[in-house]
């Protein structure tokens, strides 16, 4: 596509505005280290629901999930649409202990509940999956958007967006973040609504770009040879589940929250926003495959319609949809950047290596952090192109590593015998299987991922199960406020003073989404 004068001032315009909101936010220098990594525990509901759809959509969505909805058409949107039940047991489960045990970190909260060797497992589990998969993935993705956009070399293009995000990530902390991530999700979902609305007139309507046979339904036979049902299961009740429940850079954004209503209204909220998600970066694919049948890549898929459709428009239009692609990646990369810095600087640094370290000191190493974490993912950003789907990369390492995690957490909060041994052997699972993606591609194993993740939770929970038996039962004192009762639905009484007006019932707010879902899979199943 042949960008004009004023795109092009449009596309670099929006990149300034970004930078300028971040370190505007980041002009106050932060005194303490929550100030830092949680914005010091300010952040409203809008904030962190526009906050927790920037950070979880990035060029994995809107080139690999597009990709993907172009080979299997609507069963793609599983992704978006299926992760209400992990977001409901996020709300309901996890959010009301780590706010009320002033959790700052996923692996901090394992030490509450299980002993210091969790924690420090999970926080390698947790750098090196960031760092190697997420990050990396996602910066390989934005170079090859900015080589299909403006011809840029693909490792420039991805150095030249690790030092935009990381400007203003490593100066401001959290804050940048999250404010940054309001402008950004804004974008990311008006440019790619934009997108499927000009599909849908370009092909002639809803049901032309919902297709026939398998690529009209979301749920797929269970003999489905790539996204059989059985394995959209697995990713709701498990990939899910660990992607919103025990996520730093998701959750980071959660426990930031000024209080417990908005953390659970931020989260309903990303629910909501996450109903039209669907259509900004899925749909997009469905209408790719009706105008371009025969592409040998799909991942190009997105490049082409946006071509075809935004193309012809003027007034800076098509620099606007770019700089919303752009801005998706952005938003994930400071996450990731931030959450890994809060991890090894809370997690790691403040408890191994210096113990008396100030808030100056620790706010310090983790802006190094955080440039370290860009500077490793850069590097490593050109194994992905070994995978021959960007969002295949993501699903496949994901799936397996999310297993041993899920279960553990989820034991935590609702099993008494779970015990400090059970966790840590169950944890260290975690790190052979963050290989097995790897080693099954090198010895060219030919088998379906979601539905082998799904059988892999039978052995795993067997063997937590078996491994809580060999040690005692932790006492008492360690489990009596730690395991999860249906008392902690309700809001801390602190927060009850007065009462909330009915339009701010969160069972209210809940009761709507979960219509809204359930009709959804109805009209598409």
């Amino acid at each position: 596509m042949q960008l004009s004068v004023i795109d092009y001032i449009v596309f670099f315009g929006y990149l300034v505005a970004v930078v300028t909101i971040g370190l505007w936010v980041a002009r106050r220098e932060k005194a303490t280290s929550t100030e830092y990594f949680l914005a010091g525990s300010s952040l409203p509901w809008f904030a962190i629901g526009f906050s927790l759809i920037a950070s979880s959509i990035s060029t994995e969505q809107f080139i690999g999930e597009v990709g993907f909805a172009y080979r299997y058409g609507v069963a793609v949107a599983n992704w978006e649409w299926g992760v209400f039940p992990a977001l409901t047991v996020m709300i309901a489960f996890f959010v009301p202990f780590y706010l009320r045990h002033q959790i700052r970190t996923m692996p901090e909260y394992l030490e509450n509940r299980f002993g210091p060797s969790s924690r420090v497992v999970f926080g390698v589990i947790t750098v090196i999956s960031y760092t190697f998969i997420n990050l990396a993935g996602v910066l390989y993705a934005s170079g090859l958007a900015l080589h299909s956009i403006f011809g840029i070399d693909m490792v420039l293009a991805i150095w030249v967006l690790a030092l935009v995000a990381g400007i203003y990530t490593v100066a401001g902390g959290l804050a940048s973040v999250v404010w940054t991530d309001v402008l950004q999700s804004i974008l990311l979902l008006g440019g790619g609504l934009l997108v499927f609305y000009l599909g849908l007139d370009r092909v002639g309507g809803w049901e032309a770009i919902r297709g026939v046979g398998d690529r009209a339904h979301l749920m797929l036979p269970a003999s489905h040879p790539d996204l059989p049902w059985t394995g959209m299961m697995v990713g709701m009740l498990s990939t899910n589940v660990w992607y919103y429940a025990t996520n730093q850079y998701i959750n980071q954004r959660v426990l930031g929250a000024k209080n417990e209503w908005h953390a659970r209204a931020g989260i309903l909220f990303a629910a909501f926003l996450g109903i039209f998600l669907t259509l900004a970066v899925c749909f997009p694919g469905l209408v790719a495959y009706r105008l371009f049948p025969n592409l040998e890549d799909p991942d190009q898929a997105y490049m082409r319609v946006v071509s075809a459709l935004i193309g012809p428009l003027g007034f800076g239009i098509r620099g606007l949809v770019f700089a919303g692609l752009i801005g998706a990646i952005m938003s994930t990369v400071d996450s990731l950047a931030n959450s890994c810095s809060t991890v090894l600087t809370i997690d790691f640094y403040k408890r191994f290596w210096k113990k008396s370290a100030s808030e100056k000191e620790m706010i310090r190493f983790g802006k190094l952090a955080s440039t370290l974490v860009l500077v490793i993912g850069v590097l490593w950003a050109p194994v992905v192109g070994s995978w021959s789907s960007i969002f295949a990369y993501f699903q496949e390492s994901w799936f397996f590593m999310a297993v041993p995690i899920v279960v553990v957490f989820i034991s935590a909060l609702l099993w008494k015998r779970s015990n400090t041994f059970a966790a840590t052997s169950t944890l260290l699972l975690a790190l052979p299987m963050l290989l097995l993606p790897y080693l099954l591609k090198r010895f060219q194993v030919q088998i379906n991922a979601f539905n082998m993740a799904g059988l892999l939770l039978i052995p795993v929970t067997g063997f937590h199960i078996l491994m809580a038996y060999l040690k005692p039962a932790p006492p008492l004192e360690i489990t009596k406020d730690r395991i999860w009762t249906p008392a902690m639905l309700a809001l801390p009484s602190t927060e009850l003073k007065g009462g909330y007006p009915w339009y701010k019932r969160l069972i209210l707010w809940w009761a709507v989404l979960l219509i809204v879902y359930i009709t959804l899979y109805a009209i598409f199943w």
